[in-house]
């Protein structure tokens, strides 16, 4: 029986240090068919030697300045043929060789999101969670409940829609509120799937996280929703900032 290809998106830059894991993490994996598509943002660090010296593995090599890491991802998708589409930051890893075996078994037809979960590595904010457990329901009203790291999408989601690169930081949240207001069909395994450095540029809890969060949450949700969640977005960002 013929299996769908994978595509994986693996936006860099200046990704040195972290690079090899997750180009390892990738090329280590047991299920088979794969492309890995890596959008390098003129890497001025040892970057672009690592890219050359795992060439072969990598199916597609862009290489120019981007607007953002959304741009990048949204540069991968439309060089990607995969049905399905995995999206890892240079500085994470999948959490073994078997994860896209496992995750791929006994997919329902008619399913276009597989989620599961995302462990943090690394130190870390008390708010942090050591595992990010996703889940697709109305909790993703109140907070970005799928991590971008946990999820599969299937490459009709982005038929019309790709990540908006207005948003710098929560661009996946944006995406996800979208997927979620359309009633598309999600899944979820029980399983991790990846591994993440928990200083991300979403776990840095600055303003200009909290002020995304209010404009995209203003055009994605019901207004009641909406004037419900404004106070306690104020109320997040005050709690951390506490030492």
């Amino acid at each position: 029986m013929n299996r769908p290809l994978i595509s994986v998106i693996l936006p860099v830059y200046n990704g040195a240090q972290t690079l090899e894991a997750a180009l390892h993490s990738i090329t280590s994996q047991t299920y088979r068919p794969i492309e890995l598509i890596v959008v390098d943002g003129k890497s001025t660090d040892r970057t672009p030697d690592i890219l050359q010296t795992h060439r072969d593995a990598i199916t597609a090599l862009i290489t120019e300045t981007d607007d953002g890491i959304y741009d990048a991802i949204n540069k991968g998708i439309r060089r990607s043929s995969g049905e399905w589409i995995y999206i890892l930051g240079a500085d994470d890893a999948l959490a073994s060789s078997d994860i896209f075996e496992n995750v791929l078994s006994q997919v329902a037809a008619e399913t276009r999101l597989i989620m599961g979960d995302v462990a943090y590595t690394g130190e870390k904010q008390s708010f942090v969670p050591r595992v990010h457990h996703s889940a697709w329901s109305s909790q993703l009203w109140w907070r970005n409940t799928l991590h971008q790291q946990g999820a599969l999408y299937h490459r009709s989601l982005f038929a019309d829609v790709q990540f908006n690169t207005r948003y710098r930081i929560l661009g996946d949240y944006d995406f996800h509120l979208h997927l979620f207001d359309a009633g598309i069909k999600a899944e979820q395994k029980a399983i991790t799937i990846a591994h993440c450095a928990a200083q991300g540029t979403s776990k840095r809890f600055n303003t200009k996280l909290y002020l995304e969060e209010i404009a995209l949450k203003r055009q994605r949700l019901p207004l009641a929703i909406f004037m419900l969640n404004v106070p306690l977005i104020f109320l997040k960002y005050l709690l951390k900032q506490l030492p």
